[in-house]
């Protein structure tokens, strides 16, 4: 049983990840043949990370109330329908609306897909496994963009989407061999008022953030931080909310890892994309070298993550996080002193130490996570895991498009290379200072004498 709910959970991790990074390439060929705008192209692609954030907690704990094995199998099936229905789009504004629906699905998918794995395996090896399911998201952001190029070159941009929901499909195989169901609160009444104030929270401030140079981005983002508070309250009248606000109440490790992920993701995600501009504008190298360098930080985060994880069976593994978590500080770091002459070599080494911090890092803090709550919250930390990961990386833009906007970046075609490289240095000296604060939150998850999880 064991393999099959693994088998199942590497193959979703995998398609949902290469299907979140793979339509970057694709959005060209469906911009030709829509003629859609660059900003309906945008929101093909972020529409998804928002339909993923916005239904992760409902989700998660609805998992929990009905079965996290049948949520799960119900997630793959409309997840990978959702897919095939893509390839066949009529229009831009359609495939808009359902990747957004593709997002909330495979919030219905990643969630409780690693509450089931948590749940299955003895905690002695949770990391080693939890390793192998972070391993198949980096394959899957890894090779994304690679095998969506070649099948939108060769076969065109529909045949992305079918097939990647044939792929996801084949996950139920395995599932359906999994006998065995597990609850966190089942026969709980639903949080309706809860994942309405949720629901109503993520967007502002992942929206209002991304535009917070702007009037209106600064109204939304205070709305949304106003819209939080007025969750928190009314999660803490309720008797099963979707966020039991006692599990980071007297929960340091619980309550730090999750704010250490935070930080983490806004310090490493727009990495690939500074790099790539990096690699591609200023130096004038090609997209495929650009492309084969920052292979090397993927290579490395998917290699070593089961290890990192299993390390974490035997060693604390908050102290395994935050070594991870040093080493991108220190890899950040070097990253801004990059210049126009830099060698080619040293940029790839600096790639590869941030891919063996990140391992270090993100499965090890998984573990520490789920190590921290009972195994009746498993789905609902597995689904604010998922969310903390999406804040971090919509922050991570955020960033980059505030600084380049400081700098006065109007063009990514060789007239602003000065100003631009005064940008990725600049950002990548803010990633850095990013990750000492989660190094501090890392290191202040160490358990006190005789605390237990919740």
């Amino acid at each position: 049983m064991q393999k099959y709910v693994l088998y199942a959970v590497m193959i979703t991790s995998f398609i949902g990840s290469m299907v979140g990074s793979g339509i970057n390439v694709a959005l060209p060929s469906i911009g030709r043949d829509f003629d859609a705008m660059t900003g309906d192209l945008s929101w093909v692609a972020a529409a998804y990370l928002f339909g993923s954030a916005i239904f992760n907690l409902p989700l998660g704990k609805a998992a929990d109330i009905l079965g996290r094995k049948r949520l799960y199998k119900i997630g793959i099936v409309m997840f990978s329908i959702t897919l095939l229905i893509a390839g066949f789009a009529p229009s831009i504004d359609f495939l808009m609306d359902i990747r957004f629906i593709q997002g909330g699905l495979m919030a219905m998918v990643f969630g409780p897909g690693m509450a089931v794995l948590a749940s299955v395996f003895d905690k002695k090896e949770r990391g080693r496994i939890l390793g192998y399911q972070t391993a198949s998201v980096y394959v899957g952001l890894t090779c994304g963009p690679a095998l969506g190029g070649l099948i939108c070159e060769y076969l065109g941009w529909r045949w992305f989407f079918l097939i990647t929901g044939a792929v996801a499909a084949s996950g139920l195989i395995f599932m359906l061999r999994v006998k065995e169901e597990w609850y966190g609160d089942r026969g709980a009444p639903f949080d309706y008022k809860g994942s309405f104030c949720y629901m109503i929270t993520i967007p502002m401030i992942l929206y209002g953030f991304s535009k917070i140079t702007d009037t209106l981005g600064i109204y939304l983002f205070i709305a949304g931080l106003v819209a939080l508070g007025v969750f928190i309250y009314v999660e803490r009248q309720t008797k099963h909310p979707i966020l039991d606000v006692n599990l980071f109440i007297g929960n340091r490790v619980f309550t730090c890892s999750n704010l250490a992920a935070m930080l983490h993701y806004a310090a490493t995600f727009a990495i690939s994309f500074l790099v790539s501009m990096y690699l591609q504008v200023i130096c004038g190298l090609s997209a495929t070298v650009a492309g084969g360098v920052i292979l090397l930080q993927f290579f490395m985060m998917a290699t070593l993550s089961p290890k990192a994880g299993a390390l974490s069976d035997r060693i604390d593994p908050g102290v395994v996080a935050s070594v991870g978590m040093a080493i991108n500080s220190v890899g950040l770091f070097a990253l801004s002193w990059l210049h126009r002459d830099s060698s080619l070599v040293l940029v790839g080494l600096i790639l590869m130490v941030i891919g063996i911090g990140f391992a270090l890092f993100s499965s090890p803090n998984n573990n520490a996570i789920l190590g921290a709550c009972q195994p009746k919250y498993y789905g609902t930390a597995s689904s604010l895991l998922a969310t903390m990961r999406l804040i971090g990386q919509a922050f991570s833009m955020a960033i980059v498009t505030i600084i380049m906007d400081v700098n006065a970046v109007q063009s990514v075609t060789g007239a602003d290379n000065e100003a631009l490289l005064e940008a990725i240095q600049m950002i990548f000296r803010i990633f850095s200072f990013i990750c000492v604060f989660g190094i501090m939150a890392s290191l202040a998850r160490k358990k006190k004498e005789g605390q237990t999880s919740i």
